[in-house]
């Protein structure tokens, strides 16, 4: 029996995602095996697994951690290079100015200083007014 109240996080969320996923793939290769819809090429192409990979990845951490958003964009450079002419001189350059961008703007870490400031009751434990006695 799990009581652990602190992680209410359901463990099932990634496996029920990652099975919608499977059927929604397997779906789509039987339907372009009985050639019954027009569906594009592109579609089954390997950057489209890292696609994939990427939403399965923010689907399953809620979209809070960002290594979501860098498979995405992996597969799509990689979507684009494939599919479009010369696109590699210009995927590539606004792929780094993107993440420099990103590193640039993201917000900074909460630094030790802050949490001791902010954590009232860690302050509680210590006593940072008095100062260390001298032997």
């Amino acid at each position: 029996m799990n009581n652990d109240i602190i992680n209410t996080e359901n463990k099932r969320n990634g496996k029920i995602m990652l099975g919608i996923i499977l059927l929604a793939a397997g779906g789509l290769f039987l339907i372009d095996q009985l050639n019954a819809l027009l569906i594009p090429d592109w579609l089954f192409s390997w950057p489209m697994w890292f696609i994939a990979w990427g939403a399965y990845m923010g689907a399953k951490h809620d979209f809070k951690k960002p290594s979501w958003i860098f498979m995405i964009l992996l597969g799509i450079i990689f979507l684009v290079n494939d599919n479009v002419n010369d696109a590699d001189r210009i995927t590539w350059p606004i792929a780094l100015m993107l993440l420099g961008a990103w590193i640039a703007i993201r917000p900074a870490k909460q630094t030790d200083r802050d949490f001791w400031e902010k954590n009232e009751k860690a302050k509680q434990h210590f006593d940072f007014e008095q100062p260390k006695a001298e032997a």
